[in-house]
C-alpha cells in the first residue's frame, strides 16, 4: 500500500506537495485550501484485481480539475467517490451531489469537475479504467454528478463493500481474489444505477449482483440445518435450475458453496481458543450438520484429515489448551 501525507512538512510547502501527490493519484487537480497554515491531508492508495481504491484525508479546501488540465489527462478513467466522514459536494456536467457519510457519487477524469468541504474529510475513491467500467455499465456518462444514497438498497451495498475492501486492503489480496471482488464490486454498482436511474447495465453485472445478494441469504441462514438449494431458490422467487444457472461462472455449484461455507466455519472454531470445550460435534451441529459421520468424511475431503487430527495438529503450532478438551469424532 501506498501512503502521502503532508504531516511534517513546512506550510509553505504543504499544498504544493499535495497537488503533486493528488495529480498523481487522480489526474491533474488544484487545491485550494480554506487555511493555508493550518491545511494537512493525506491519501493511501491499494490495488485489488483491476481497480485501485484510495482513502483520502483532508482539512477543509476546494479542489478543482480546470479544462486545460482535464485535456492533459492521458488514461480515462472513472472516479466512484464514497463519504466515510465529513461532507463533501462534488461539481461535474452541470450537477451538484452533496455527499453525506455512505453517499456515492461518479465523477469522469476526462472532464473538468470541483470538489468542496468546509471541514475535515474523508473519502473513499475507487478508481476504474474506462473499458472495464463499460464492462459492467455500457452508458456511465449517465451517472456522471449523480448522488447515490448509501441509506438503502444497492447503493448502500456497494458503500459498505467499498469499506469493507478498504478495511482488508492493508493485508493484500491474492490477484485472483482481488478480481473477484472487483467484478462483483462492480455488479452491484451498476445494478444499483438501475434502481436509481433505470439505466441498462450489462447482464453479467444484474447476473453478479444478484449472486452476491443469494451469496449473503447463505451466510445469513448457514447454521439452519434445512438450508438446500431448494430453499434458497424459493427465498428468492427463482427455481432451483435457474439458481444454478446464475453460479455457471463460479467455480462451485450453490450446493458445494455452502457446504464449502459451513466448513471453513468449523474449521476455525476447532483452531478457536474460546471453542475448546466444545466437542466436534457440537461445533459441526452448530453449523448446519446433522450427522457426524457425514460431517467426518466432507472435512476429510476438504482438509486432508479427519476433524479431531485436525484439531490436535493445531496444538504445536498454537500452545497447550487443547490438551484436555474433548474429542470425540
Amino acid at each position: 500500500m501506498q501512503s502521502y501525507s503532508t504531516r511534517g512538512l513546512p506550510s509553505s510547502a504543504k499544498v504544493s506537495y499535495w497537488n503533486d501527490v493528488i495529480s498523481n493519484v487522480f489526474a491533474p487537480l488544484e487545491t485550494r485550501p480554506a487555511n493555508g497554515r493550518e491545511f494537512d491531508a493525506e491519501v493511501r492508495c491499494a490495488k485489488f484485481g483491476r481497480l485501485r481504491l484510495a482513502n483520502a484525508v483532508s482539512r477543509a479546501a476546494t479542489v478543482k480539475r480546470s479544462k486545460a488540465q482535464a485535456a492533459r489527462v492521458e488514461e480515462h478513467h472513472f472516479f466512484l467517490h464514497v463519504q466515510t466522514e465529513g461532507r463533501l459536494v462534488v461539481r461535474q456536467e452541470g450537477r451538484e451531489a452533496l455527499l453525506e457519510e455512505g453517499d456515492l457519487v461518479l465523477s469522469d477524469s476526462t472532464l473538468p469537475y470541483a470538489l468542496d468541504y468546509d471541514d475535515s474529510c474523508n473519502t473513499l475513491v475507487l478508481i476504474v479504467t474506462d473499458e472495464e467500467m463499460r464492462r459492467h455499465l455500457p452508458m456511465p456518462e449517465e451517472m456522471i454528478g449523480v448522488k447515490l444514497s448509501g441509506k438503502k438498497g444497492l447503493s448502500r451495498t456497494t458503500a459498505l463493500m467499498l469499506r469493507s475492501v478498504w478495511e482488508q486492503a492493508e493485508d493484500g489480496f491474492l490477484p485472483e481474489i482481488g478480481s473477484r471482488i472487483a467484478d462483483s464490486l462492480l455488479d452491484v454498482y451498476a445494478t444499483a444505477c438501475t434502481e436509481v436511474k433505470g439505466m441498462v447495465v450489462a447482464d453479467a453485472a444484474i447476473t453478479g449482483a444478484r449472486r452476491i445478494q443469494i451469496k449473503r441469504y447463505i451466510e445469513a441462514n448457514l447454521r439452519n440445518p434445512d438450508l438446500s438449494v431448494r430453499m434458497v431458490a424459493a427465498a428468492f422467487g427463482i427455481s432451483p435450475r435457474y439458481l444454478h444457472i446464475l453460479f455457471t461462472s463460479e467455480n462451485e455449484t450453490v450446493s458445494t458453496y455452502i457446504l464449502r461455507r459451513r466448513l471453513e466455519e468449523c474449521g476455525k472454531q476447532l483452531t478457536d481458543v474460546m471453542w475448546q470445550r466444545r466437542t466436534i460435534t457440537e461445533i459441526a451441529f452448530g453449523w448446519g450438520f446433522n450427522n457426524a459421520t457425514h460431517f467426518a468424511r466432507v472435512f476429510r475431503n476438504h482438509y486432508g484429515t479427519s476433524p479431531r487430527d485436525y484439531r490436535k495438529s493445531q496444538v504445536g503450532m498454537g500452545g497447550r489448551w487443547l490438551t484436555n478438551m474433548p474429542m470425540d469424532a
